[in-house]
């Protein structure tokens, strides 16, 4: 399994003004998710990158894309990733989810090849959650963007997991990594 010369889109999602989903640690400071997918895409970056993949980044580091609101944003981040981003072999958008919002992959409704690439990076990550699933769903990252062949939205944990504190991003990394592979290797 090759992923010599495949290339990739991962978008980091939220960053800049706009936080995503945030939990209070212990010692007072805030747990955000946009800090969090970066440190996991760029991650997955590294390790796409030492297969030999070509990897394109929506952002690497804290910024928005000028959005006038959370909505606004990912509209320009859509466009961004569709008018500065060459065609590519498969997209992963990173997210974290409230504490008990639902943790797993999600593809565009009626989007088959999405779904299969996306019950692949779940098939994969299985031994290691509890609760993970695929899921269909209808985010504007998944159905407007044009540049990827197939498209997931990674809910990779629940906020409020103190592990996101410690070990746990380079494990969900190479899991993404091990999905892709499987998937398109």
């Amino acid at each position: 399994m090759s992923l010599v010369g495949k290339k990739f889109i991962i978008d980091a999602g939220h960053g800049g003004q706009y936080n995503g989903v945030e939990f209070p640690r212990i010692d007072g400071s805030l747990r955000r998710e946009k800090v969090i997918t970066l440190q996991i895409a760029k991650e997955v970056r590294t390790f796409l990158e030492n297969k030999g993949a070509y990897v394109y980044m929506t952002r690497t580091t804290d910024v928005d894309f000028g959005g006038t609101n959370a909505d606004d944003d990912i509209n320009k981040r859509v466009q961004f990733i569709n008018n500065n981003l060459p065609a590519s072999h498969a997209l992963v958008s990173i997210h974290l989810n409230t504490p008990r919002g639902r943790v797993g992959n999600f593809y565009q409704t009626g989007a088959v090849a999405s779904k299969a690439f996306a019950e692949e990076i779940t098939a994969v990550c299985k031994p290691y959650y509890s609760g993970i699933g695929t899921y269909a769903d209808n985010f504007a990252i998944l159905r407007e963007t044009t540049k990827a062949n197939q498209k997931v939205l990674f809910e990779v944990d629940n906020i409020d997991n103190d592990e996101l504190d410690i070990s746990w991003p380079s494990i969900i990394a190479g899991l993404i990594v091990k999905g892709i592979e499987n998937h398109l290797g």
